[in-house]
C-alpha cells in the first residue's frame, strides 16, 4: 500500500442515501398491505361469530318452532337481562326446564354458553357488541354491528354472506 492513501472507514453519503431510499420504497409497499389485514381480520371474526349465531338460532328454531323474539326492537346480544340472552342460554320464558320442545325434549337447553355471550364485543369497537332483531312472529332475524367506517355489517336468516348498509338492517 502506498503511504499517501488512507484506509476508508465507514460508508459514503451516496451509499447511505441509497440504503435509505430502498428502505423507504419497501415501507411504501408493505405498510398499506398491513393496514388492510387488520380490517380483513375483523370482518373475518364478525363472519365467524355470525355463522355461529346462525347455527345456534337454527337449532333453537328446530326445537321451538320460531326464532327467539324480543319485546324490544333492538337487542344487545350480551345483555344478560335481555330475552335473547336468556333464550339462548336456557333461562328464557320459552326455553326453560319446565317446557318441552316440539321434538319432545326438556327445555333449558344451552345453545350458547352464558360466558360466551357476556364477553362478546365488537372487533371494530370494544365498547360495542352485536345486535339482534327479529320480526314480531319470530320467523326472520338479523344480526348486525357497526364497523370502523360507520357502516352496518349484517347477516340475516336468508343470507349466509355478510352484507353492508348505511342504515341498521331489518329482518
Amino acid at each position: 500500500m502506498k503511504e499517501g492513501k488512507k484506509m476508508r472507514k465507514g460508508f459514503s453519503l451516496i451509499e447511505l442515501m441509497f440504503v435509505v431510499a430502498i428502505i423507504v420504497i419497501l415501507a411504501a409497499v408493505i405498510i398499506p398491505n398491513f393496514t388492510g389485514i387488520t380490517d380483513r381480520s375483523k370482518t373475518a371474526r364478525v363472519s365467524e361469530d355470525f355463522s355461529n349465531f346462525a347455527t345456534a338460532l337454527e337449532l333453537y328454531r328446530a326445537d321451538w318452532g320460531t326464532f327467539p323474539t324480543s319485546t324490544t326492537a333492538t337487542v344487545k346480544v350480551n345483555d344478560v337481562k335481555g330475552d335473547f340472552f336468556k333464550e339462548l342460554t336456557g333461562q328464557g320464558t320459552t326455553n326453560t326446564a319446565s317446557n318441552t320442545t316440539i321434538t319432545g325434549f326438556q327445555g333449558g337447553i344451552q345453545y350458547v354458553k352464558p360466558a360466551t355471550l357476556e364477553n362478546l364485543v365488537s372487533p371494530y369497537n370494544p365498547k360495542e357488541t352485536y345486535y339482534y332483531k327479529t320480526d314480531p312472529n319470530g320467523r326472520a332475524w338479523v344480526l348486525y354491528v357497526k364497523d370502523s367506517n360507520g357502516k352496518w355489517v349484517w347477516r340475516s336468516d336468508s343470507t349466509s354472506a355478510l352484507q353492508t348498509s348505511n342504515e341498521p338492517p331489518t329482518p
